[in-house]
């Protein structure tokens, strides 16, 4: 199932290239695929924390804890994806800036 993260990774990546070279019609396409895959990985993940919890109440631990971690690993690749993707390099991104620092001294 892991390869469906990487599938992911190469489809995110083939839609911002459509994106920046301005191919909307195809970037949707994409869109569409990363929707579809996406969903069958939120189905397995439920399917594998389905699973775990079941082999759990039943005594099989070292089974329901491959089967959890299995879950996270996935998860976590999810996770990743859905975060916002990084600034390209030659781009500038700044930090907000701090408050300004109260003044502490008296009568100032």
């Amino acid at each position: 199932m892991h390869d469906r993260i990487a599938e992911l990774r190469g489809l995110r990546a083939e839609h911002d290239r459509h994106t920046q070279s301005g191919d909307s019609d195809r970037a949707g396409q994409v869109a569409t695929q990363i929707g579809r895959v996406t969903a069958n990985v939120d189905a397995e993940i439920e399917r594998l924390e389905d699973r775990a919890a079941e082999l759990a109440e039943l005594g099989q631990h070292f089974p329901a804890a491959e089967r959890a971690e299995a879950a996270r690993l996935l998860r976590a690749g999810l996770d990743e994806l859905r975060l916002p993707a990084p600034a390209k390099r030659g781009t500038k991104q700044t930090a907000a800036a701090a408050p300004p620092a109260e003044n502490t001294k008296g009568g100032e």
